[in-house]
């Protein structure tokens, strides 16, 4: 192998190091051959001689080239060792002492430390909270302080770099994600932490939680639980107050008798009026208290009117009926009564909705009831199986019809149709339809009206088939939702025996009973929102807008106008997004909103109206206490120090003189095959070119 090594670079090729000779002889063969003729009455002997070497020059090069001779150059780069400084941007960072002194004072002595190390590190800068964010200096309004986030974010964006030395700028007050001593066990790189806030125990008396049901229904009394936590206020007393829209709910005295202790304040209180309603929760001031802002919650609770009733009707006793009474009882807004059809007398019209399963029946086709729910209206999920009479289900023109039955059935699995829009699923649920075992579906044709909604297809083994499984239609005023597949009982158990729970099938059911019983709507305007969102999660809107053909359309504009608590009012305007609207109305303070949205003017104007919910965090306020003890452990876990913030400016030291913080030098390879390489290309044209020209020159060809 040839292998020849010049300063700066070096030539190799594949082949034998006795190849190389070979071309030099090849080159002086075709020189002799072309050349021996010629004799000095021909040319002059020094212009054959000089012929000659052009010759052997070109015809060895060209040879030689044939061996694919690559040349390999070695290029070497310094990458110097990266600082990380990472500021906590959270609220709790200016509620101590030092608040003036991390405002004001830290900032520059970090923005110093940047300027001294910089030509001899790179620094890069972060705050984090909620989020992680390149910057030099955050503003400490973040509800949430995540300190693990930050760990995992510069581990990711420096894989594989040269990181010197992290510095980390907090008051180890955590109250999001992991435990950071714990996302900081495998740095591979020292943190330096600078204790920022006051870890003196100061008077203080905590609002810590409120444990309350989002929901209660209109006429009930709902259980509410305050819990209270009381520090260096030992013999202090105080008062707890509850209102809610200028209205005195419930009052309690309440001592304290040693300096750290936790109060639990339960009672009820009931539910007047339907709608977001806002209640306010205080605990008075003490002599002393300095911090006063976790002293006061609020809460918002949705009451609705009462439970929605749910008659399920069989045909048998069947596994699938037990299903879904527990799923439905399990839930909040109905409750459920089973009946089967040969023992049913009650009146449809004391139901909201009705559950067929396997109804009508081969065995009783149950036309008194079925022609009762068409009459009055009454929505209906059918449960189709084998022992459904497929020709009765067909007259009552539910928008599904079932054609050529067969007497044995498919093994269907869900598969999620993504085009659904009727409501929302959300993921644990589509993950959880993923995993189901099948149902037992009846073998016909299906043909399904254009007002069918599909939710999910049948998948046979591997395939979706286009033969629905779970899906909606609307018929007039009244809707139907049917599940073309007997066995739904398995879908809950396998829930418990993936999750622990029943949860992810008990909403899903929820999910289709809601839909189905909910009342027509019949403005052409659709809007969908949230009613709760937290302060620190943007609030968004979906919207639909149907012309008066039904069709979706998406030109005209569509307004919204939010009014606050303060009657401060924030007006947008929706995008255009697909076949639909969307609208992100950012962030906004805590309390309660209400929103009307419109599109059109005069008698052809469409509206809706709607209220919502901004709840506080406050997790920032429930602890006030520094935990320079963390901070500590994670600087001795890296083999960093912990300073104090006064100390900042000694950092540039402890880091310049660390032995493992030095640039790394990187060498790279690059390889060039001299067969491209112009200037080698140039050389041998020039040469050929050159014997020609004095080839010619001289009266020779």
């Amino acid at each position: 192998m040839i292998n020849l090594t010049i300063p700066g670079f070096q030539l190799i090729s594949g082949y034998p190091l006795w190849f190389a000779p070979l071309c030099l002889l090849f080159g002086a063969g075709v020189a002799v051959l072309l050349y021996y003729k010629n004799t000095a009455e021909d040319f002059p002997r020094s212009l054959v001689n000089f012929l000659s070497v052009l010759r052997f020059l070109s015809a060895s090069l060209i040879a030689f080239l044939l061996l694919s001779p690559m040349i390999k150059t070695t290029s070497r780069t310094a990458e110097l060792p990266a600082v990380i400084i990472g500021v906590d941007n959270s609220r709790s960072m200016v509620l101590g002492a030092d608040s003036l002194f991390q405002q004001n004072q830290l900032p520059l002595m970090l923005s110093e430390l940047g300027k001294e190390l910089k030509g001899k590190f790179e620094v890069y800068s972060y705050t984090f909270g909620q989020q992680v964010a390149e910057s030099e200096a955050g503003d400490y309004q973040d509800e949430l302080s995540d300190i693990a986030s930050f760990f995992s974010e510069i581990n990711a964006r420096f894989y594989n770099r040269n990181v010197g030395a992290v510095v980390l700028v907090s008051d180890g007050i955590y109250n999001a994600g992991k435990d950071p001593l714990y996302a900081s066990r495998d740095a591979a790189y020292p943190v330096y932490t600078i204790n920022a806030g006051d870890t003196t125990v100061k008077r203080d008396l905590v609002i810590q939680r409120v444990n309350y049901n989002r929901t209660a229904f209109k006429g009930n009394r709902f259980p509410v639980e305050v819990v209270v936590q009381a520090r260096e206020a030992g013999g202090m007393n105080t008062e707890l107050k509850v209102t809610s829209e200028g209205r005195d709910v419930y009052s309690a005295k309440l001592d304290f008798t040693s300096d750290n202790q936790v109060r639990t304040i339960s009672f009820t209180t009931e539910a007047l009026e339907t709608g977001i309603k806002k209640f306010r929760i205080a605990v008075d001031v003490v002599d002393g208290e300095v911090n006063k802002a976790n002293n006061v919650r609020e809460i918002f609770i949705e009451v609705k009117e009462g439970k929605q009733r749910i008659a399920i009707v069989g045909s048998a006793p069947h596994p699938d009926l037990a299903a879904l009474e527990r799923a439905i009882d399990n839930g909040n807004n109905f409750e459920a009564d089973l009946f089967y059809t040969d023992n049913l007398k009650t009146d449809p019209s004391g139901y909201n909705l009705f559950i067929l399963h396997q109804v009508p029946s081969l065995t009783n086709a149950a036309v008194s009831l079925t022609t009762a729910l068409a009459g009055q209206k009454v929505p209906v999920l059918f449960v189709l199986g084998s022992q459904s009479d497929i020709p009765a289900f067909n007259r009552l023109k539910t928008g599904l019809s079932l054609i050529g039955q067969g007497k044995s059935g498919n093994e269907a699995l869900p598969v999620f149709n993504k085009d659904f829009t009727l409501f929302v699923t959300p993921e644990h649920i589509t993950s959880l339809l993923a995993t189901v075992p099948p149902l037992l579906s009846p073998f016909a044709q299906y043909q399904q009206s254009n007002s069918v909604n599909v939710l999910a297809y049948q998948g046979l083994g591997s395939l979706r088939s286009e033969m629905p499984l779970i899906l909606f239609s609307q018929i007039a005023d009244t809707r139907y939702g049917i599940i073309a597949g007997e066995g739904l009982w398995k879908w809950r158990m396998h829930d418990f025996q993936i999750n622990g729970n029943h949860s992810a099938f008990d909403e899903f059911t929820g999910k289709l009973l809601q839909y189905i019983s909910a009342e027509t709507d019949r403005n052409r305007l659709k809007l969908t929102w949230r009613n709760t969102y937290a302060e620190n999660e943007p609030v968004e809107f979906n919207a639909l807008l149907l012309n008066e053909s039904g069709e979706i359309v998406n030109d005209p504009e569509i307004d919204l106008t939010i009014t606050g608590e303060d009657d401060k009012v924030y007006d947008f305007l929706f995008s255009a997004m697909n076949e639909g609207y969307y609208l992100n109305a950012g962030n906004l303070p805590p309390g309660l909103y209400r929103f009307t949205a419109t599109s059109g003017s005069g008698d052809t104007g469409l509206r809706r109206d709607g209220s919502f919910t901004v709840t506080a965090i406050n997790l920032e306020d429930v602890n006030t206490i520094a935990n320079h003890r963390l901070l500590n452990a994670i600087a001795a876990q890296t083999g960093g120090k912990s300073l104090k913030p006064e100390e900042t400016g000694e950092l540039s030291a402890l880091i310049n003189n660390r032995e493992d913080a030095k640039p790394v030098i990187y060498s790279r390879k690059h390889f060039t095959d001299l067969i491209s390489f112009i200037p080698l290309l140039g050389l041998i044209i020039l040469v050929l070119g050159t014997e020609w020209f004095l080839r010619r020159f001289n009266g020779s060809y």
